[in-house]
């Protein structure tokens, strides 16, 4: 992983490049044939669900929490080759919608601040992860000079629903970029 500190006029920020092929692995897994994003009172939260097979009912689900600023830096702006690829090949083959759809009460909660995308045909997987925010400060101070990446959960899913993934984070992305954009203009 690599930081680099960069000193602002609104105080500091952090760049970091992350080498996922070296990264662990995480232990936790789920399919998912259901996804949502979802504007939550801090943040986004990213919805994965397994709907029972055959019917409009979620089993169970996975929210992720994924702060705003790295959705935008890290998962929206890293993805848009991605995404291109993805409607290349799936936008015509798009899942069918949901109607009649019931929730579940059954959610296991994550927080997450890094992800990491990747395809084979039909099969897609995201590998969530957290950077602790004393990691940084422990390096930025000297007194550690690595950052941990904290395998949260692996979401293995259609690509077609990536793409689906994708298409719902547009809205908050776009929305989010109007606001860096109107903070910037303020300033």
């Amino acid at each position: 992983m690599r930081l680099r500190f960069i000193e602002g006029e609104d105080g500091a920020f952090v760049e970091i490049g992350v080498d996922y092929e070296r990264a662990e692995v995480p232990d936790r897994r789920y399919y998912a044939d259901y996804c949502n994003v979802i504007q939550a009172r801090s943040g986004l939260s990213l919805v994965f669900g397994r709907l029972v097979p055959g019917e409009s009912t979620l089993r169970t689900k996975v929210e992720i929490s994924f702060p705003e600023t790295l959705f935008m830096s890290q998962l929206w702006h890293s993805s848009r080759k991605f995404h291109e690829q993805l409607e290349k090949e799936f936008g015509g083959k798009r899942l069918p919608e949901i109607s009649n759809f019931r929730d579940t009460n059954t959610v296991q909660a994550f927080r997450a601040n890094n992800v990491f995308m990747a395809k084979m045909g039909d099969d897609a997987i995201m590998d969530f992860y957290y950077i602790a925010p004393p990691d940084i400060h422990f390096v930025r101070s000297g007194k550690r000079s690595d950052v941990h990446l904290e395998p949260i959960i692996r979401i293995a899913m259609p690509s077609a629903l990536t793409l689906d993934f994708l298409e719902q984070c547009s809205p908050h992305a776009e929305r989010l970029q109007d606001a860096v954009e109107e903070d910037t203009h303020e300033q």
